[in-house]
């Protein structure tokens, strides 16, 4: 027997939908250092851990594909250094 997925994708006409504001739910095993540190820096700029991890993996799925890894990466560094200079 399979599994059946249901999301609001399978209910509304393709044209109508905007994947944009769906969210699927998944189970991950992340790092507990990891996990602390995105707590941490969503509580100092109010904000929900999941929702700034959503961010973090958004941007870099939709960064521009001609950018190396290492320069997406020190991106995302340095917008790390700046919330923690917030803080």
């Amino acid at each position: 027997m399979s599994k059946i997925k249901l999301s609001k994708k399978n209910h509304i006409a393709p044209d109508e939908f905007e994947t944009k504001f769906s969210k699927e739910r998944i189970s991950i095993w992340i790092d507990e250092e990891v996990l602390d540190e995105f707590r941490k820096i969503a509580k100092n700029n109010n904000k929900k851990y999941q929702t700034l991890i959503n961010e973090v993996l958004r941007n870099y799925a939709f960064a521009p594909k001609n950018k190396s890894l290492e320069k997406i990466l020190a991106k995302l560094e340095s917008a790390t250094k700046e919330l923690r200079n917030l803080e």
